[in-house]
């Protein structure tokens, strides 16, 4: 994906930059990255090419909530995330269809938990794949399409719709890769597609039709996942 950071301050461009490195590192998204130190100069030769645009407000010359107005106009679906010193302003991010807002100064912890939202909103509005090896070689896969992925001895088995995938590899590796496009771990051998959960019972749940287990101590956060995920 590809991140604009506007901000007039260059320290604050290098620590968006390091929490986007990071980011990348540990989720397995691959994050291009762009630095603009003003709105002005975002908006002089604008492409809709950003997948999503972090925004300072109070900058010299056109400010960032004006940027955001402006680059709003000429791009509908690029995700906008402010980062600001100036709450009051960044409450009025709606206008723009901000998908949220972080004080400064911010740490990882901060960015991350609204990163990630972001970088659901992309996954809702995308076709994005991921590369998996199976014994039938290599193979792209739409996330849109995986149900669920399941342990199976030193194996791991995709459930798409449009068939099941088996390889190697071990689901601490894949949990980190889809995390970030709506999947939970439900059970120590069933990593899930929130899109596709119908029902959440007992000690089970139900995704795509089938009846998967959940592991007691995966219970709550499953829930609070789902719940988030059906919130938006």
């Amino acid at each position: 994906m590809l991140v604009a950071i506007v901000d007039n301050e260059r320290t604050e461009r290098e620590n968006l930059r390091s929490f986007l490195e990071r980011f990348s590192e540990e989720f397995h998204i691959k994050i291009d990255v762009e630095e603009f130190n003003t709105g002005d100069s975002l908006m002089e030769e604008y492409k809709t090419v950003y997948d999503a645009i972090l925004f300072d407000i109070d900058m010299p010359g056109t400010n960032g909530m004006d940027t955001a107005r402006f680059i709003r106009k000429k791009d509908k679906s690029v995700i906008i995330l402010f980062v600001t010193n100036i709450a009051q302003y960044a409450i009025n991010g709606y206008e723009v269809d901000a998908v949220d807002y972080i004080i400064k100064p911010i740490g990882y912890y901060d960015f991350l938990m609204k990163f990630q939202k972001a970088v659901r909103r992309l996954a809702k509005r995308q076709d994005i794949s991921i590369v998996i090896e199976s014994g039938e070689g290599v193979r792209s896969l739409k996330t849109a399409d995986i149900k669920y992925v399941e342990v199976l001895g030193h194996y791991l088995i995709y459930h798409t719709k449009e068939g099941d995938y088996k390889l190697r590899g071990s689901m601490k590796e894949h949990e980190a890769e889809l995390s970030a496009y709506n999947f939970a771990r439900v059970h120590k051998s069933y990593l899930v597609n929130l899109a596709y959960v119908e029902n959440i019972h007992g000690c089970g749940i139900l995704v795509g039709g089938n009846e998967l287990p959940v592991g007691r101590v995966f219970k709550e956060q499953v829930v609070q996942d789902y719940l988030r995920y059906i919130r938006g």
